[in-house]
């Protein structure tokens, strides 16, 4: 059974492959997981190709073993504010009002610092519990990493979250996109290495910092782009776009 992403891309390479050659016969061939790489097989006519997918993804270092995800660690931190912090502090009889806590960036080696945070969050909540409203209280910061808590009124009993926020300057999110392109593109063509078949990389886009013209403008500045018979970008709708082919016919005029 192939991930939500890999069916999200083939979808959408199959609808731009049969808008742009209609008349060209396009048959798919997924690949069991034990038999991986590539994702599946396309025909097109009697040519056939590798298709392998990726996501396009920011990932943070919070001190775990690989680097996750923004949206697993905004999961991971709203697990901890809604069921711990705010289960203890019910289940303790001292939750009275409505609190937001806010992490202004992923905290690095949250492991080693959650429970310390914790005890500061609930200490806060327990010492405001007959106040009607507090102010913002930072109750950790390391640099830019900081969390706070403040108490918005007293008539509703719950701990929600804000945050964290993740920005970058114009130039920074530029180079990070080439950079993330460099990353996959490599990482696939070593994955790919020992497949003779002419190769095509599908690209799942979740990083929200650049556009599709952004990747167009970057794709051959990075070098095992060449490995590679076509690159294929989509974003949140299956309308995706060719960055790069060895194929013109296969590349939508502007």
């Amino acid at each position: 059974m192939k991930s939500e992403s890999e069916e999200f891309c083939k979808a959408g390479f199959d609808t731009y492959l049969r808008k742009i050659i209609p008349t060209s016969n396009l048959l798919w061939k997924e690949v069991g997981q034990k038999a991986e790489p590539p994702d599946f097989y396309l025909s097109v006519n009697t040519t056939k190709y590798a298709v392998e997918v990726t996501i396009l993804i920011e990932k943070v270092d919070v001190g775990a073993k690989n680097h996750l995800p923004v949206s697993i660690i905004r999961d991971l931190l709203e697990n901890f504010v809604n069921d711990e912090v705010e289960a203890i502090a019910r289940d303790s009889g001292y939750l009275r009002g409505a609190y937001l806590v806010v992490f202004s960036k992923p905290i690095t080696n949250f492991a080693n610092t959650k429970y310390m945070i914790q005890d500061k969050l609930l200490s806060f909540i327990s010492e405001t519990q007959a106040e009607s409203k507090v102010p913002p209280r930072v109750i950790y910061k390391d640099g830019r990493q900081e969390c706070l808590i403040e108490k918005l009124h007293n008539q509703q009993d719950k701990v929600v979250m804000g945050g964290p926020v993740i920005s970058k300057w114009a130039g920074e999110a530029l180079t990070a996109a080439k950079q993330l392109l460099d990353d996959r593109l490599d990482e696939k063509k070593h994955r790919l290495r020992n497949i003779s078949d002419s190769k095509i990389l599908l690209l799942h886009d979740k990083y929200p910092f650049a556009s599709r013209e952004t990747y167009k403008t970057y794709i051959l500045e990075v070098p095992p782009v060449h490995s590679f018979h076509t690159v294929f970008v989509v974003g949140r709708n299956k309308e995706g776009e060719i960055l790069y082919s060895q194929e013109p016919t296969w590349v939508q005029s502007s």
